[in-house]
C-alpha cells in the first residue's frame, strides 16, 4: 500500500514539473488594430514521452476601452519542441476549435462559434520566459486577419529570432532546420 501512495506521489510531482504558467502582455491585432492587455498562458510538456507540448490560453476575453468579447479556452496541442540556445522553440500550422470557457459567470463564449480557426503560431519559451505569435487568417468567414503577440518581460525582443542575433534572417529557419533534422 505504502509503495501505490508513493507512486502517486511521484506521478503528481512530475506532472506539475511539466506545467509552466505565464504572465505578461498580449497584443491581439485585428485587421490593424491593436489591442494589448495583461494575460496567463501555460505551455505544459504532454505526458506521453514523444516531446510536445501544449499551448493553453483558458477564459481568454478580449477587451478594449467599452468592449469585453468572451472568448473562451484556446488551446493548441502537440507543438514539437526544440531547444535551441537554452530555450525550446516550438512551431505550428493546424486548425483549432475554442471552447467554452471554464468561468461560470459568463452567460456566453464567441470562441465556440468561429469553427475551424486555421492558425499558424511560433513561440520560444524557457522555465521563467515565454513569446508567442500566432497568425490567424478569418478573411474568407470574417474578413480579418488576426495577429495574437504574446511576451514576458524577459522574452521582449524580436519574434523569429531563434539565434539570439537580434535579427530574423534565414539563419534562423537554417537553426531550426538544424534542430529539427538533428544536426
Amino acid at each position: 500500500m505504502k509503495k501505490i501512495f508513493t507512486f502517486v506521489a511521484s506521478a503528481a510531482l512530475a506532472m506539475t514539473a511539466m506545467a509552466t504558467d505565464y504572465t505578461g502582455k498580449i497584443t491581439v491585432t485585428v485587421n490593424d488594430n491593436p489591442v494589448t492587455q495583461d494575460a496567463t498562458i501555460s505551455i505544459n510538456q504532454n505526458e506521453s514521452e514523444d516531446g510536445t507540448y501544449v499551448l493553453n490560453i483558458k477564459d481568454f476575453r478580449l477587451t478594449n476601452a467599452n468592449t469585453t468579447i468572451d472568448v473562451g479556452n484556446i488551446v493548441v496541442d502537440n507543438l514539437k519542441g526544440y531547444l535551441i540556445n537554452g530555450e525550446t522553440t516550438v512551431v505550428a500550422d493546424q486548425i483549432i476549435n475554442i471552447q467554452d470557457g471554464d468561468d461560470p459567470d459568463v452567460p456566453m463564449w464567441y470562441g465556440p462559434f468561429l469553427g475551424d480557426v486555421p492558425i499558424v503560431m511560433a513561440g520560444q519559451f524557457n522555465d521563467t520566459d515565454a513569446k508567442i505569435d500566432i497568425d490567424i487568417d478569418m478573411t474568407e468567414s470574417l474578413q480579418q486577419f488576426i495577429n495574437v503577440k504574446f511576451t514576458t518581460p524577459g522574452l521582449e525582443g524580436v519574434y523569429g529570432d531563434v539565434n539570439g542575433d537580434g535579427e530574423v534572417t534565414a539563419a534562423d529557419v537554417t537553426c531550426v532546420y538544424n534542430v529539427i533534422l538533428g544536426q
